[in-house]
């Protein structure tokens, strides 16, 4: 029961990111990415919080939005932690899916941009996920990402590198 309301609510979020989508299919549009991250679990009892390296995989496809000089994409992905005790089962990992907006600062730098995420986490750290961040077009299809994203139990700094196609 606990993952039914979670699963349901990322397809209906994908159905409906189609439902904005050209009726056929773009790959110019398609980005996957890869990012290294630090992860901390603040204690709910007070004290010091814990910590622990992840990494995640992820896919992108831009969609159409009405809003001037900014960038829309629907992204899904994985995200595996390592332990954060000595044990077994001490570890965060499990799908998610967002939304990304993102707006180039040729104000700041030509290859400077901000971006901003809401989405859904569906694995152990399960719920509403909240980020931004700044990245660097490194290349016309190489993008790196700095971004901070919170989500139910943990907090996550993360830095990316994506691959358009």
């Amino acid at each position: 029961m606990r993952t039914i309301l979670p699963v349901s609510t990322a397809l209906a979020l994908m159905a409906s990111a189609s439902a904005f989508a050209e009726p056929s299919f773009d790959v110019s549009k398609l980005y996957i990415g890869g990012s290294v991250s630090h992860n901390v679990v603040d204690s709910p009892f007070g004290g010091s919080s814990v910590d622990a390296p992840g990494v995640s995989v992820f896919a992108g496809y831009e969609i159409p939005n009405d809003i001037a000089q900014v960038e829309t994409a629907i992204e899904v992905g994985y995200t595996q932690t390592d332990d954060f005790f000595n044990g077994s089962n001490s570890d965060i990992s499990g799908l998610w899916v967002a939304g990304v907006a993102q707006k180039d600062l040729p104000e700041i730098s030509p290859n400077l941009f901000g971006i901003a995420r809401f989405g859904l986490d569906i694995g152990d750290d399960d719920g509403l996920l909240l980020g931004a961040g700044a990245g660097l077009h490194l290349t016309p299809v190489i993008d790196a990402r700095a971004e901070y994203i919170n989500k139910d139990a943990s907090s996550v700094y993360q830095a990316s590198f994506i691959v358009k196609f």
